[in-house]
């Protein structure tokens, strides 16, 4: 179009302006985090589950299996290295010493294998509760018997009467318990000879024994020895078996009164020269003792009369040789002279 003067007219000029809305489109890079988080989440609790239903005993397998091995060192170049392999049967390498590998059986949903394993695992705990409870009590009664021993050390060292007796005193820990022995010496004897009749000095040992003794809770044996000197008089009715039964009746009264409960003492028992202490003198006055046994709660009293550790193997034990018992009481011993029994020691 143009006008009078013959100039075209110029069409109007029109703007359109567009607004972009930011965040108007989604993508999917939230998906890819959401499914990683329930991907990580299902494992989780997945291990969680895994952790209760395996027992004790399968996770101990699993946790030496994957325990780092020792490695052979060898300069002998890779056929020594490879030495004592052998092919399992899923074809893999393994050494004869290695650790066998452990299989851990993984129970289904709805089935009842969960259950038998929690059983399983309650009866391991229990069994270990009790044996924890038995180590702890053996400690404590093993504590309380080293320190029976060492009162009884103590108190001969610090009596000016019996200071002189420390080698007719052996103390020893054993497996069934605490053994006491009272030996008798050449110019120490604990018995006047050929009876059951105790001298002073025995009488103070044992009293002092006997009111240590009294404060513990176990039971004890007492076992009358001898040497292989028949007692005077030639008596074939009156042997070493008589003597030694009798000899530790006597002593068992005396402990007594030295306030031993009577019921502490569960076996006395006589065995002769059948378990002398130095082997190759059987006629040497040491072999000549009273063992006091103060029994392990844990021990069987019945096997705490057996032969000392240092006795001679073999020859009767606790029986007289015509097969009757050994132990026999005897009527209570005093002191020589009628004299009364010293006073107790503090």
């Amino acid at each position: 179009m143009s006008d009078a003067f013959g100039q075209e007219e110029q069409a109007p000029l029109i703007l359109v302006k567009k607004i972009k809305i930011e965040g108007g489109g989604h993508g999917g890079a939230w998906k890819v985090a959401y499914a990683d988080f329930v991907t990580a989440m299902m494992a989780f609790f997945l291990l969680l589950w895994l952790l209760n239903a395996t027992t004790e005993e399968q996770m101990n397998g699993i946790s030496q299996y994957f325990a780092p091995s020792s490695v052979a060192q060898s300069d002998q170049g890779l056929g020594q290295a490879m030495a004592g392999l052998q092919v399992a049967a899923e074809g893999a390498m393994r050494s004869d010493s290695a650790r066998p590998s452990i299989s851990v059986a993984i129970p289904s949903f709805g089935e009842e294998e969960a259950g038998e394993n929690d059983g399983e695992t309650r009866d391991s705990i229990d069994e270990e509760n009790v044996n924890s409870g038995q180590a702890s009590a053996d400690f404590e009664e093993q504590q309380m018997l080293d320190e029976a021993m060492a009162r009884i050390k103590q108190s001969v060292l610090d009596s000016p009467e019996m200071a002189d007796l420390q080698q007719n005193l052996m103390l020893e820990n054993t497996a069934e318990g605490l053994r006491i022995q009272i030996l008798d010496q050449q110019d120490k004897p604990m018995f006047e000879e050929g009876t059951d009749q105790l001298t002073r000095r025995a009488v103070r040992l044992l009293a002092l024994i006997g009111s240590i003794v009294a404060t513990l809770p176990n039971d004890i044996t007492i076992t009358g020895h001898t040497d292989a000197t028949p007692p005077p008089g030639g008596d074939p009715n009156y042997t070493n078996w008589e003597l030694s039964a009798d000899r530790a009746a006597s002593s068992r009264q005396w402990l007594v009164d030295a306030g031993l409960a009577d019921r502490q003492v569960a076996i006395v028992a006589g065995k002769g020269d059948s378990e002398p202490i130095l082997r190759e003198d059987p006629n040497d006055p040491t072999n000549r003792r009273i063992s006091i046994l103060i029994v392990r709660e844990s021990q069987p009293v019945s096997t705490a009369i057996g032969p000392a550790p240092d006795a001679e193997p073999g020859g009767p034990r606790s029986t007289r040789p015509d097969g009757t018992g050994g132990a026999q009481e005897s009527a209570p011993a005093r002191a020589p002279d009628g004299a009364a029994p010293p006073p107790l020691p503090e």
